[in-house]
């Protein structure tokens, strides 16, 4: 449809001064824009006049003007599109986080997930191969956080040998307070 009504034709039921209106009362760019070519038309206004009031490719122009033509002044606001569908139902990703939440992954002896234990659950238990940067982004919009676990020395992986070389906070808070009074 390479012939597009202009003038009082283009959006018949529309007055140039309600279109004036609703561009000055929106506040996003893409239908403010879409806006401006419809006044632009609607005062009688060629294509190319508007494509060089916008600054916008010819095409992208005759596709709003058309959009326009079909859909009347709410052509103004995008298309929702519904996106792809995920590849975990809202019922797995529930039951990945209680267990992910439950206990660390066997043989990791940190207590944490890493991102690659994680695919690897997920590829066993839900037969769904994800990348590692998938794997990351799923674990964030879970709410799940970056963590690390404090460097152990490999000599002396148990905590007993650590807790006789720490100091007792009670006696050195009793010295000072022995000080003190």
């Amino acid at each position: 449809m390479w012939d597009l009504p202009k003038g009082d034709r283009f959006l018949p039921r529309v007055e140039v001064t309600q279109l004036q209106n609703m561009y000055a009362l929106e506040h996003n760019a893409k239908p403010k824009l879409r806006l401006l070519c419809a006044i632009h038309r609607k005062k009688g206004e060629s294509i190319d006049e508007i494509v060089y009031a916008t600054d916008l490719k010819r095409t992208t122009v005759h596709d709003i003007l058309h959009r326009f033509c079909e859909k009347g002044v709410m052509a103004k606001d995008a298309i929702k599109q519904r996106g792809r569908i995920p590849f975990l139902t809202l019922k797995q990703r529930k039951s990945l986080v209680r267990h992910l939440e439950g206990r660390g992954p066997s043989g990791n002896k940190g207590g944490l997930w890493t991102t690659k234990e994680v695919r690897e659950y997920i590829r066993k238990r839900y037969d769904v191969k994800y990348t590692h940067v998938h794997v990351w982004e799923l674990l964030q919009a879970l709410g799940f956080s970056v963590q690390k676990p404090r460097p152990r020395h490999y000599k002396h992986p148990d905590d007993v040998e650590v807790n006789k070389f720490k100091k007792k906070l009670p006696g050195w808070y009793a010295i000072i307070e022995k000080e003190i009074l």
